[in-house]
């Protein structure tokens, strides 16, 4: 079924409709949000609310509401890019009459009353796919949305999940008019504090003796740049320069805990992520750790896929 089919059916009984990320949102999940919100707007007249974290190098996309603040009892919810409800931005969104979960991870929880959850390139692509399916209209707002989701989540069309059906829809996207070259500067700049946390990540990479490529960044460099969680994320993109590691892992301090998130090149490792209690995609997963003194344990694990 389309999930646009499931929407239209849904949206006269909804009080309001919803649309929630995860936690330490992403281009594709935020362009997963606001793509959808445009799509319902401009199809069905209908104004949705987004809930997440704010990050403020997407407020150009539009502005929405903080986790907690929204009543879910007469709610059609939509959560985006989200493969479990622990992760949800808002977990109160369980709460909702009615819930469609839209999610390219590998499935570990079905918590929707509906769950359109396929394995592609990312969630926007996801949405962009059905949208054109259904033959609703894309705006150019929602076009921008959902070709920002799928340039993050894929590299820049760069990463192994990219196929002909990727490049596609982000064709009918491009065909809509939206300023690309524009998009793509705004997602490039770069502030003078990511700069120095870049040199930072560089004169600090860690390797393990097999070749595994990780960093653990702590609460003062944190506070030194004043970084937020997905600027922290930036890191990631330094240790996939390094000829011949496939394998790296980015540990930073995170409200008490220590995010985990790991990355290779083709090679499956989320089973490695699934052993500290995380999961994701084959080769872009994540996890949390409750103590530093984990750290080594992480490595040895990657380095057996190695």
């Amino acid at each position: 079924m389309n999930l646009f089919d499931i929407i239209e059916e849904q949206l006269p009984k909804a009080g309001k409709v919803v649309i929630i990320g995860h936690i330490q949102p992403d281009g594709d999940c935020i362009g997963s949000s606001f793509g959808l919100y445009h799509l319902i707007r401009d199809n069905y007249n209908v104004e949705a609310t987004v809930v997440n974290q704010p990050i403020s190098r997407f407020s150009f996309l539009g502005t929405w509401n903080a986790p907690g603040t929204v009543d879910y009892s007469d709610a059609f919810a939509i959560q985006v890019d989200n493969s479990t409800r622990e992760r949800s931005a808002d977990p109160g969104f369980m709460a909702s009459r009615a819930v469609l979960k839209i999610d390219h991870h590998i499935v570990v929880d079905s918590y929707g009353m509906w769950n359109v959850e396929e394995q592609l390139s990312s969630c926007c692509q996801i949405i962009a796919h059905h949208a054109v399916e259904k033959g609703l209209k894309i705006s150019q707002q929602a076009a921008q949305a959902l070709y920002m989701g799928m340039v993050t989540d894929t590299g820049r069309f760069a990463y192994s999940g990219v196929d002909s059906e990727t490049l596609r829809i982000a064709s009918i996207l491009l065909s809509t008019g939206f300023d690309m070259p524009q998009l793509i500067s705004r997602l490039n700049r770069r502030s003078t504090n990511l700069l120095e946390y870049t040199i930072y990540c560089y004169k600090n990479l860690c390797f393990s003796q097999k070749g595994v490529i990780w960093l653990y960044v702590k609460q003062d460099v944190i506070d030194r740049y004043s970084l937020t969680p997905d600027m922290v994320s930036c890191a990631l993109e330094t240790m996939r320069d390094v000829e011949g590691h496939p394998i790296f892992v980015l540990f930073a301090d995170l409200n008490g805990r220590i995010r985990v998130e790991f990355r290779s090149d083709r090679i499956r490792i989320v089973e490695a992520a699934v052993k500290f209690g995380g999961g994701g995609h084959e080769c872009a997963c994540g996890a949390r750790l409750d103590s530093p003194d984990q750290i080594p344990l992480v490595v040895a694990e990657l380095e057996k896929y190695l």
